[in-house]
This record gives C-alpha cells, sequence and structure tokens, in this order.
C-alpha cells in the first residue's frame, strides 16, 4: 500500500494530493477496484435510535430535533465523484485497489419543530473502546493542506480518464510527474462544499454534510459518535443544549 511508502505526517499530506498529483506511466493501468473491506454497524441495543439497516443509518430525536448518521464505506466513498482524482478522501493505488483516507459519516440534522436551532461547527466527537477522541476535521484542515502544494511547477499535461495513481518508486518504469492544478482546485472544491459546516437551522429546515475522521485503527472495533452543539433557541427563555450519541461497531470484512 501507498501508507507503507511515507510515514509520519508525511503520510497523510502525500496520500491527500495522491488525487491532484498524476503520474503519467508507460503501460496500461488498472480500473479502481473500490470493495467495502471495512463497515460500520449499528449496535442497537445501546441506543434508543431508529435504524435503517440496509443502509447502517441512524437516527435520533429529541425535543423536536433530528440528527441522522450514516458510516460511509469505501464505495460509498468513491461514488462521490465521477473523477476519482479529485476525490479528497480516498486513494486509488497502482494495482486499483481503492483506499480510504478517512473514517467518514454523512450527517443530516433536521430542525423538525422549533423556532431556531444553532448547530455549532465542530459539533462531533468520535470515541473509540480505548477511550481515544478524535474531532471532526474542519474544512480549515484541508485547506492548509492545499495551500502546501507548491505549483510553481505544473506542467500541462492531458490526464487520462482515471487518472491512477503510482507511487514514484519503480524504476523499470518511465513515468513524468506534475502538479494537476485543475484537479486540485476541483478537489479543493468538493471537500469545502461536501463537509458539515454548522449555522442556524429554522423550523423545517435540514442541514446536511460529511463528518470526517482520521481513520480509525481496523482494532477500534467500539466506536461511539457524540453529536454536540446543538442549541435549540427559544423565542425567550433559557436556550436548551442538545447530545446525540450514536454507537457503532466497527467491522473488518473478510478478504
Amino acid at each position: 500500500m501507498m501508507s507503507q511508502i511515507f510515514t509520519g505526517t508525511q503520510t497523510k499530506w502525500m496520500l491527500l494530493f495522491v488525487g491532484a498529483v498524476s503520474l503519467m506511466i508507460c503501460g496500461c493501468a488498472v480500473k479502481p477496484q473500490p470493495a467495502v473491506d471495512v463497515y460500520m454497524e449499528p449496535v442497537a441495543e445501546r441506543s434508543p435510535a431508529q435504524i435503517d439497516t440496509e443502509t447502517g443509518t441512524m437516527t435520533l430525536e429529541q425535543k423536536g430535533v433530528a440528527v441522522t448518521l450514516q458510516p460511509l464505506t469505501e464505495v460509498d466513498l468513491f461514488a462521490l465523484t465521477d473523477d476519482p482524482g479529485i476525490n479528497p478522501y480516498l486513494v486509488v493505488e497502482r494495482n486499483g485497489a481503492v483506499e480510504p483516507l478517512y473514517t467518514v459519516f454523512e450527517v443530516t440534522v433536521h430542525n423538525l419543530d422549533t423556532p431556531r436551532v444553532q448547530v455549532a461547527e465542530d459539533a462531533a466527537v468520535l470515541i473509540d473502546k480505548n477511550g481515544a477522541q478524535h474531532a471532526a476535521l474542519p474544512y480549515d484542515y484541508f485547506e492548509r493542506l492545499y495551500d502546501d502544494v507548491d505549483t510553481s511547477r505544473s506542467e500541462v499535461i492531458a490526464r487520462p480518464y482515471y487518472p491512477y495513481h503510482y507511487a514514484p518508486y519503480y524504476p523499470s518504469y518511465y513515468h513524468h510527474s506534475y502538479v494537476d492544478v485543475e484537479a486540485l482546485e476541483e478537489g479543493r472544491s468538493m471537500a469545502q462544499d461536501s463537509i458539515f459546516a454548522g449555522g442556524k437551522l429554522f423550523r423545517g429546515a435540514k442541514r446536511r454534510g460529511l463528518f470526517i475522521f482520521d481513520r480509525l485503527d481496523n482494532d477500534a472495533t467500539e466506536v461511539r459518535m457524540v453529536v454536540s452543539g446543538i442549541r435549540i433557541v427559544p423565542a425567550d427563555g433559557q436556550q436548551v443544549e442538545l447530545e446525540f450519541k450514536f454507537d457503532f461497531k466497527q467491522v473488518v470484512a473478510l478478504k
């Protein structure tokens, strides 16, 4: 895997931008082959949530506010874009394997019957079975990474339809690397548009987006998502702070 080529903070930086940095190599490329290797299952006995067993979606409701969480698999992440080269949440490896870079949930906050609800930007924390806490990554995190890319050496080279990603460590192949500025900008826009953003919700309004977390280790089999920072703002009276807890089991599929 490409994650074995780089170490430390360089790993995440390189893997994040591998979708925007294309390496042209002689020979045929392998078509991306996304597959569900790791997925999340709702833990029904620990929660009063409504559960969709087909999608793993959980919905909790409190005081006229509903929060719905759906864990996204590798296949779901791949389907977010037609071109995997602009997808900031995964990498396509040399053999066509698709590798998620993050643990991702889609969230919908729905104000069912409250005059106004205020949702904070940092509304989610993921806690694993060892007690380690992971805050949802804001868009600013991705924006800083994109800003660190030096595009001054970019060259205009046509990309293939599938911008397959190769590590530059295969001496038997001639390769030519370049920064695809267009893909870089599309990836930035995709992150900005898809990451959950807080704000005001009036009665009947919904807000949907993605909670992005550093990818959990495979041995983090039990996780809890805590969604807080949701406040009911009445016309008069004291504000009410809500907290929603969702329990999942991370499953590593057999290969």
